[in-house]
């Protein structure tokens, strides 16, 4: 299927990483899935090595590199002209968005003919089925309670109300898109004859009951429009009996209905469809507040990334969610960052691609197998923000260059000398900053154990969790400071400030009740009572710890007792 040595390589090369990236075990604080998308990146600028250096090379650029040009610009833009808060924030957006960019390149490249489409197919299939299998059987292990550390993350069966056996990927949705993608390559790999039909159907029965076990709401949405889809045959495509999809279909219904049974009899806790159903729902309340960001905001937004600062300063005035960087829905999420016009010219450019692409002309094989990808991730960015991880992100950019290349063909543009030379050095470049920033976020890493340490009253050397002279990550040296800083009366107004701007960036519940302090010993009560009524907000489960403590505070200082009069009930929801 392959035409050619290098492209074999780069597609190989590139599934080895993201095959790794799923299964890595490591979840290291602040950002737990840092080395997951460093194993996605390193593996795509491998596939871009060999593309545009090895041989005679030729290179497509589809008019689709529109959407990530247009976001590199408009977010950089804005963080050079404004006078942003957390400017530091907005260094790796744009390095996201040069990633999709190089994906879609990587994508159209591989596409120069029908055939390669079918190799990029079936790299990503491939490679999304072992993934998933393997995830299964770390799901499993993890439902028993068996320690298998360090290859397999471990859960206490009960650590939590309702265990979510989240394999590696370490978050039990993001786990539930990838059994989803899974079950497209499932189609896939039997449309090209690569697996049979009972072979397929026990496959697919399985990751329908690994998915079952993530408690995801998602492939309530996802299973049914993969059904439809798959439902309908175009030329040259194997017929799937449709009984074959109502067994399926009621298979995964039977998991879903039967895991808190299921839960009962293996030791571990499994909510009903009720209970997910049911109760507070923190994600209408965050789309609440990403509409009216929006709307406060209608032509520019809050910023990039500024929707977590801007939930810390609204969140008093809704009612009880969690603390998000996200509102956990891509347009509303998009519209309180980047405002109306932004969004519309998004939402409606992509409408149009996606029609041309999938509607206006015959469907293909491959065209139909990124279509299921494309809605799988369309679902899950309608309740969370999986684009925002690269090794998400990264194969979608690959299918969508696919796709546009099949129904857009261009021969692409051979590379002399010249240009594969300036590309070397570029490339260079980026594996560079690759190694500095994995390096510098070691030091962040660090900084966060030393901190963690001395809290738990170890003597240790805090120099780690010092600002260095030069970092990437700036915010969290001035996080470490602000855990340093003791709550006292007759602060610097400098220093009320610098913790004002601190818990807006982290809206942590001990950050939040800091912060009230401060304002209490500082003559601020109102402003007191309005953090300990945002912290309520977004973090109603840890609320009652900090309820008491205030109480007890209340009853030692006059002070805390104004605050704490106007503080919501312990049990307030």
């Amino acid at each position: 299927m392959l035409t050619s040595p290098k492209n074999k390589f780069a597609l190989l090369l590139f599934a080895v990483f993201l095959f790794a990236s799923y299964l890595h075990p490591y979840h290291i604080h602040p950002y737990r899935t840092f080395y997951h998308d460093i194993l996605a990146v390193f593996g795509l600028l491998i596939a871009v090595s060999f593309l545009a250096l090895a041989g005679k090379p030729c290179l497509v650029f589809p008019k689709v590199l529109l959407l990530p040009v247009s976001l590199f610009a408009l977010v950089l833009t804005r963080s050079i002209f404004e006078a942003m808060q957390f400017s530091s924030d907005l260094i790796f957006p744009p390095m996201y968005f040069v990633l999709f960019g190089l994906a879609i390149c990587v994508g159209a490249s591989l596409t120069l003919s029908q055939k390669q489409s079918e190799s990029i197919c079936l790299a990503l299939s491939i490679t999304h089925l072992l993934a998933g299998m393997l995830c299964l059987i770390m799901q499993i292990i993890q439902i028993f309670g068996i320690d298998a550390e360090p290859l397999v993350m471990f859960i206490a069966r009960q650590s939590q109300p309702f265990m979510r056996p989240y394999a590696n990927v370490a978050q039990p949705n993001q786990l539930a898109l990838l059994f989803c993608f899974s079950l497209a390559s499932i189609w896939y790999l039997y449309q090209k004859r690569l697996l049979n039909q009972w072979a397929s159907v026990l496959l697919v029965l399985l990751l329908l009951a690994g998915l079952a076990l993530t408690q995801s709401r998602i492939g309530w949405m996802i299973i049914p429009a993969f059904i439809v889809i798959c439902g309908y045959t175009s030329g040259g495509e194997r017929p799937i009996n449709r009984l074959l999809f109502a067994v399926m279909l009621l298979a995964y219904i039977t998991f879903v209905l039967s895991l808190p049974l299921l839960g009962h009899l293996l030791g571990f806790a499994s909510g009903s469809v009720a209970e997910h159903i049911g109760g507070r729902s923190e994600r209408m309340v965050l789309m609440q507040q990403a509409w009216h960001m929006a709307t406060q905001h209608p032509w520019l937004g809050v910023g990039w990334f500024g929707f977590g600062p801007e939930q810390v300063r609204i969140a008093a005035d809704f009612g009880s969610t969690t603390y998000a960087e996200h509102s956990h829905n891509l347009i509303l999420n998009l519209a309180a960052e980047l405002g109306f016009p932004a969004t519309i010219l998004i939402c409606l450019g992509l409408a149009w691609w996606a029609i041309q692409c999938f509607f206006i002309k015959a469907v293909t094989v491959p065209i139909r197998f990124a279509g299921l990808f494309f809605v799988a991730v369309f679902v899950h960015s309608m309740v969370e923000f999986p684009l925002w991880y690269a090794f998400v992100l990264i194969p979608i950019g690959i299918l969508m260059g696919m796709v546009h290349q099949l129904r857009w063909p261009s021969e692409g543009v051979l590379l002399g000398r010249p240009a594969k030379n300036v590309i070397a050095v570029i490339l260079g470049g980026a594996f560079l900053f690759m190694a500095l920033i994995t390096w510098d976020y070691q030091r962040v890493t660090t900084g966060f154990r030393v901190l963690r340490w001395q809290q738990s009253g170890y003597v240790v050397d805090i120099s780690p969790s010092e600002r260095p002279a030069f970092t990437l990550f700036p915010q969290f040296f001035d996080y470490f400071k602000l855990t340093k800083m003791v709550a006292r009366e007759g602060m610097s107004d400098t220093d009320i400030a610098f913790a004002e701007r601190m818990s807006h960036r982290f809206g942590y519940v001990h950050v939040l009740s800091k912060m009230a302090e401060i304002y209490t010993l500082n003559g601020k009560p109102e402003q007191a009572a309005r953090t300990m009524q945002t912290l309520q907000r977004l973090h109603p489960i840890s609320y009652p710890e900090y309820y008491d403590y205030w109480k007890a505070q209340a009853a030692l200082d006059a002070r805390y007792e104004v605050v704490f009069k106007t503080m919501p009930a312990r049990d307030a929801q």
